[in-house]
């Protein structure tokens, strides 16, 4: 349903004041004007006894978190102030909007069962919840569907990879067909975890792309121990895939030049977006190397010298995917506590 986007936000505004009000997500950017932040989570909390909306900001790198009055009029400003995508769920309803490049509202209606918690000292919500059947297929879990304490890390990562790809689906609505392809998709951790968060939204295919058979297998074991509907697992190389209509592809620590080979794919199909963490660099271009070579200082400091030429293959790296028509970003993944390969490569189709 069309609607003039100050309408739309307004009933969004109402809607979060309201008493079944749960959770709201705020993505996306407007052709008009471009939001200070790539997501924005809401969700009512109470404090000393006093109802008040928290609002957690990511900008691609951390989280700032606050507490906002439940007032119209604020969260008016808030809500247009350059996100296209909107949804606003309570505990029988789910309003979305997205904005159009005309700037036109497209409002929908879905429903939803879900309870309203107000605990201020409620744990960081995860886009993903630790009890979620993926995480025990994994065996990430245990059986109460805690994560172990072993698999810590790799669920930062995950639940850090859903927020950064938030960014590249801003051209989808709800309901939309996607197809996802994670080349050298490894143990496949992060491929279940992505299709089933976007199952939720979208009609998700997801094509895995690995040259270990063993892994293979156990990863479609997984699979369908979690239930999950629309992926399957190929056994080749990235070079090897032969593939085409991706509209996001994954290429999470693929090692040295396999991260390259990614980008070839790309370039040569066009997706709507990529996310790209590049892994070991053994093998690096004559390019990199010839102008890092010109620094004053480098040739003295061996750990110095090898940091500059990764850092310059991953400059070289987004400025392919520049030139094939992309806005490309490097952020930080996660924290270097977490993992060290904590460059993510984040490219959307302009």
């Amino acid at each position: 349903m069309k609607r003039p986007v100050n309408e739309a936000i307004a009933e969004a505004a109402r809607r979060i004041t309201d008493e079944t009000f749960v959770r709201a997500i705020l993505t996306g950017s407007r052709k008009s004007k471009k939001p200070d932040f790539q997501r924005v989570d809401l969700r009512p909390v109470l404090i000393k006894g006093e109802l008040k909306i928290q609002s957690i900001s990511h900008d691609g790198k951390k989280d700032f978190t606050s507490n906002i009055p439940p007032n119209i009029e604020a969260l008016v400003v808030l809500l247009d102030s350059g996100f296209s995508n909107v949804i606003v769920d309570s505990t029988n309803e789910s309003y979305q909007i997205q904005i159009t490049k005309k700037d036109e509202a497209i409002t929908g209606i879905g429903k939803t069962k879900l309870e309203r918690e107000l605990d201020h000292d409620h744990k960081k919500q995860r886009l993903l919840p630790e009890d979620h059947e993926v995480f025990r297929a994994l065996e990430m879990a245990d059986s109460s569907g805690k994560i172990k304490a072993s698999k810590r890390d790799k669920y930062i990562q995950i639940d850090q990879l859903l927020r950064l790809i938030e960014p590249t689906l801003s051209k989808f609505q709800k309901g939309d067909k996607i197809q996802v392809v994670d080349l050298a998709s490894g143990s496949a951790a992060l491929t279940l975890a992505v299709h089933a968060y976007l199952s939720e939204r979208f009609k998700v295919a997801t094509t895995g792309i690995e040259r270990n058979q063993e892994l293979i297998n156990k990863v479609r074991i997984a699979s369908d121990s979690a239930g999950l509907e629309g992926i399957e697992f190929r056994c080749a190389s990235i070079k090897e895939a032969n593939l085409d209509a991706i509209d996001v592809v994954l290429a999470l620590h693929a090692c040295d030049t396999a991260t390259d080979d990614a980008i070839d794919v790309v370039i040569g199909s066009l997706p709507t977006g990529a996310l790209i963490v590049p892994c070991c660099h053994k093998t690096r271009t004559s390019t990199a190397q010839a102008e890092v070579e010109k620094l004053p200082f480098f040739g003295n400091d061996g750990i110095v010298d090898e940091r500059l030429l990764d850092l310059a293959m991953d400059a070289l790296r987004a400025e392919r995917l520049r030139e094939a028509g992309y806005s490309v970003e490097i952020v930080e993944f996660v924290g270097d506590e977490h993992t060290a390969r904590n460059v993510l490569i984040r490219a959307s189709k302009l």
